[in-house]
């Protein structure tokens, strides 16, 4: 197939993909508005945006280390362990204290049951479709 073919066909196939996207994510946050109330389906719904900006801006964990390993450039890990000191920095006294801005804080203890099992299937789904 030829590049201006391969273009027209993204052209065509992107805009559909989006909008059957976008109608799947709406039917699964009106089904958990149903069911479960609107801070879940709120919840769904800024889980999908920040995986639609991790996915634009090409950002991954394994990347980091497959250049380090391929090419020894070690700034994409450095700055991962960066990230993981601040936030540790910043949630560990909130977790100490059992507060943070006046409201009760701990952490989230649960059991691996099937719908871990399926979320974990999900997720490597769609690590796969988004070349991570």
């Amino acid at each position: 197939m030829t590049r201006a073919r391969e273009l027209e066909r993204a052209a065509v196939n992107g805009p559909r993909a989006a909008s059957v996207a976008l109608a799947l994510l709406l039917a699964g946050s009106g089904w958990l508005w149903a069911a479960h109330g609107p801070r879940q389906a709120t919840l769904f719904l800024v889980g999908a945006g920040c995986g639609l900006v991790l996915y634009q801006s090409a950002f991954g964990f394994t990347s980091a280390f497959r250049v380090f390993v391929t090419s020894g450039d070690g700034r994409g890990i450095r700055a991962q362990m960066l990230m993981l000191a601040v936030a540790t920095l910043l949630f560990a006294p909130m977790l100490a204290a059992e507060e943070a801005l006046g409201r009760p804080v701990q952490g989230a203890v649960g059991v691996a049951d099937a719908s871990v099992v399926a979320g974990a299937f999900l997720f490597a789904i769609g690590m796969q479709l988004g070349g991570g």
